[in-house]
Formats: structure tokens, C-alpha cells, sequence
């Protein structure tokens, strides 16, 4: 039997996990952690307790993330949400707004984590969120002129740095929301303007996860 060196005492964490690298609404947030069951920090993250899901928040890169499971009892028998956020590399998308990618492309190094470079994600079946194909990149200077050219090529529509890595960690399908805060073209990374409207799609993605974890937890009973 194989074993690790790495071998934390598992926490037992209730239902589905959802897993927000950063919560940008922080008055939001704040008022989520004074309604949950209780909420404790993590390896400089925080992990905040529902009676039906539990939030992992506050981690930077796919690393930091990937050690967080680690810590989770039983994390590869839970379902698993995602939300982040993503550079647009399309002109149809102009603005912030939720996105429930379907695929996820493989970049720069990310190519040499498993055989496809191609990796199929969960699709959420609301009509809210736009169904959209993304690539995960492991550095922004990748972004290159010759980069969104190969991009635009696979039509790919947003790009971000953690969802492809998760997803070979996890070996399985699990649905992956982004909301878009930029656009990545020849001329440079241009912030969307609009900072409430991003934060108000922000909570629409967030609370568009909540309710597909109870509309599957009511189905199931």
C-alpha cells in the first residue's frame, strides 16, 4: 500500500464542497459567515460551515487549493463546485456576467498534467449562465499576441489559471462557474469598468450554485 508523507488529520465537512478562490463581495461574505453553523481558517483560506454545503474561500493558484482537499475528509466522494473568475478573450463578451464552462483547454505547462488536452467540465442546467469553453493558463504572461491567436483558433471563450489543474487532480467532471472581470485582446488586458455590476453577478453566480446543491439534495430525497 502506498503511502504519504503528507498525511494531515482529515476535517469532517458536511455535503457538497463549494470552492471560491476569492469572495469579492466582502460585505456579502460576511454576512454569509454570520449565518453559517461556524467557520475557522485554514492555511491562510477559510472554511465556512453550512448545514447542506460547505465554502472553502481564500486561496491563490491551483497548489494552495489542492492542499486545502487534502484536508477534507472523504473529498473525492463529494461533489464539487467552482467559482472564479475569468479574462474574456472574445468581443461578445463586454462585460462581467456568469459563465458555466463546459470544457476546459489545457495551456503552457498545464499540457504536461495528463494525456488530453482537452477536459470536460459540468454543465449547469440553468439558463442564467452562459455555456462557454475556457483555457487554463498557469502565468498571465503567457497572453501573448501568437497565445490569443491559437485561442481564437479552438474558439475558446475566457481564460483563467486553476479549473484544468483541479480538474485532472480530481479525475472527474464537476461544474465550473466563472465571472468574467476583463478583456484579453492584442492591445493589452482591459478591466471591465462596471465594479458593482461584477460584484451583483458575482452573488448570482454564487447563489446559482446554492440552489442547484438544494434543487439535487431535493431531488434526491
Amino acid at each position: 500500500m502506498k503511502h504519504s508523507l503528507f498525511n494531515p488529520n482529515r476535517i469532517e465537512c458536511p455535503g457538497p464542497l463549494v470552492l471560491i478562490a476569492k469572495f469579492w463581495d466582502a460585505d456579502y461574505f460576511r454576512e454569509l459567515k454570520r449565518k453559517a453553523l461556524y467557520h475557522f481558517p485554514l492555511m491562510m483560506s477559510e472554511i465556512v460551515v453550512f448545514k447542506e454545503f460547505t465554502l472553502i474561500s481564500g486561496f491563490l493558484g491551483y497548489p494552495q487549493i489542492i492542499t486545502l482537499l487534502e484536508f477534507i475528509e472523504g473529498f473525492r466522494q463529494k461533489d464539487i463546485y467552482f467559482l472564479g473568475t475569468a479574462g474574456s478573450l472574445t468581443d461578445d463578451i463586454d462585460r462581467s456576467c456568469v459563465l458555466t464552462l463546459k470544457e476546459m483547454h489545457a495551456s503552457a505547462i498545464f499540457r504536461h498534467f495528463c494525456p488530453e488536452q482537452v477536459l470536460d467540465l459540468t454543465v449547469l442546467d440553468h439558463g442564467e449562465a452562459r455555456i462557454a469553453v475556457g483555457v487554463s493558463v498557469d502565468l498571465i504572461q503567457r497572453e501573448t499576441v501568437e497565445w490569443l491567436r491559437e485561442q481564437e483558433a479552438k474558439k475558446i471563450d475566457v481564460v483563467e489559471m486553476e479549473i484544468f489543474p483541479l480538474r485532472v487532480f480530481l479525475d472527474k467532471p464537476f461544474p465550473a462557474v466563472v465571472v468574467t472581470t476583463d478583456r484579453v485582446s492584442a492591445s493589452g488586458v482591459k478591466q471591465f469598468p462596471d465594479q458593482k455590476h461584477f460584484l451583483r453577478e458575482f452573488v448570482k453566480a454564487y447563489e446559482l450554485i446554492v440552489r442547484t446543491i438544494n434543487e439535487k439534495k431535493s431531488r434526491s430525497n
